[in-house]
């Protein structure tokens, strides 16, 4: 971790260093590591450290460099009128930050960054990014890939809220991938911590919630699987809804 509040950028750091650290990130260890390298060289980036609840970004800046979380987690937040904060989503390192943001016609923050704990955030040049991608088909595809999942994502969470409980959104959530798998032994497709996010609810609040199911005997699971044993029960849970 670095000193807090210092920033460092290849004059004062090893670019070796980051380009290895930033190899760890999925859509970046796509790109070869002498090449990661040679393109770091050419571009001005920084690297700064961020105790834990500190503010990386505003609502309302403007997206200019593409943000890469190489250590810690962040959560994303957006306040209301009378200032109550509502957490959105919370990113744990390696991930990039707001990708689908960096080339909009109005790439303003929708939402502030806060870190959850001790963070390294890296800042680079929003030219590196197509720079690679002219000639990294593997990154292109990874860069659109990540945004693809996140906008899913979204998609999941905006039908689900609709639902005033996590219980219906669970119920809800786990009928529609009984659909799409046809099946009732389903293959996960989140981590916990993603499944959360899509439920508008923490981990733990997520973890037992399952476990109510599973001593009612609606379900069972365990950390890959889930089987619907009783999709009727479910049902009864967002029929007033639908």
């Amino acid at each position: 971790m670095l000193p807090t509040g210092q920033s460092f950028s290849k004059s004062a750091r090893d670019a070796a260093a980051v380009a290895a650290r930033l190899a760890e990130c999925p859509v970046f260890s796509t790109v070869a590591a002498e090449r990661l390298l040679s393109v770091l060289q050419r571009y001005r980036y920084s690297l700064t450290a961020h105790e834990a609840g500190a503010i990386v970004a505003f609502r309302g800046d403007s997206y200019e460099r593409l943000l890469v979380l190489l250590s810690g987690a962040v959560r994303t937040e957006m306040s209301s009128y009378s200032g109550k904060q509502y957490t959105v989503a919370e990113y744990s390192a390696p991930c990039l930050l707001a990708p689908a943001l960096l080339f909009g016609a109005d790439n303003r923050l929708p939402v502030s960054i806060t870190t959850v704990r001790p963070s390294e955030i890296l800042r680079l040049p929003r030219e590196m990014v197509p720079a690679l991608c002219r000639t990294e088909q593997p990154f292109l595809e990874a860069y659109l890939g990540d945004i693809s999942t996140r906008v899913g994502i979204l998609a999941d969470k905006l039908r689900l809220s609709r639902f005033a409980t996590l219980r219906e959104r669970l119920a809800d959530h786990l009928l529609d991938q009984y659909q799409l798998q046809g099946s009732r032994t389903l293959l996960l497709p989140h981590s916990r911590r993603t499944q959360a996010e899509i439920l508008g609810a923490t981990r733990p609040a997520l973890s037992r919630v399952l476990s109510e199911l599973a001593e009612a005997g609606i379900i069972s699971y365990d950390r890959e699987f889930l089987q619907i044993l009783d999709p009727d029960a479910l049902s009864r849970m967002v029929a007033e809804i639908e």
